[in-house]
Parts: structure tokens; C-alpha cells; sequence
């Protein structure tokens, strides 16, 4: 017998790679449901991401440290800055030059 011939029946699950248990059914894909929903939101992204970048209208910059992402994607369709920090960063030049101004 060849090397790896009892590895013949085996097979493994799209999503995770993990092996499928031997009494799943002949024609699975997946090994659970929950891998499954996670490999679809996994290539619905790519797909949204695809798209969004085809059509040049997904991309956005951060006003604070230039950084770019694909908005809708990455982050909320309407989203400003990139991240938490980037906003902290923001209002506090903001109410810094307001404090100057108003002295």
C-alpha cells in the first residue's frame, strides 16, 4: 500500500480546514453551520470589497494621519477618521486652537 493511502477518504472542510468527522454526509462541505456562516461572511466581504474597489467610489482617507480605507468594508460607509485615536487626536487640536482663539 502507497504512502497516505488511508488519508484517501478523508476530507476537509472548506471554511476551516479542519477534517470532516467520518459519518458527515457524502456530499458536505462544511463541518459545522457555524463555519459555514463564517466562510459566506468571509467572501461576502471580499466580494463588497471587490466591488467597492472597482468602482473608485469606496475609498476614504483619514484627515488626521492620512490613512485610507475601503469605506462600507473595512469601516462604516460614513465613517471620518480611521480610528479612536485619530479622533482624540482631532478634537483635542480642535479645542486647543479653540481655547487660543478665545483668550
Amino acid at each position: 500500500m502507497s504512502e497516505g493511502a488511508w488519508r484517501a477518504g478523508e476530507r476537509q472542510c472548506a471554511g476551516c480546514g479542519e477534517r470532516l468527522r467520518p459519518e458527515a454526509r457524502p456530499d458536505a462541505v462544511y463541518c459545522s453551520s457555524a463555519c459555514r456562516a463564517r466562510q459566506w461572511r468571509r467572501e461576502w466581504r471580499l466580494r463588497k470589497r471587490v466591488a467597492a474597489e472597482l468602482s473608485g467610489v469606496g475609498r476614504a482617507v483619514c484627515p488626521e494621519c492620512g490613512d485610507s480605507w475601503v469605506a462600507g468594508v473595512d469601516r462604516r460607509s460614513n465613517a471620518v477618521y480611521c480610528s479612536r485615536k485619530c479622533v482624540t487626536r482631532a478634537w483635542r487640536a480642535r479645542k486647543e486652537t479653540f481655547g487660543e482663539r478665545s483668550r
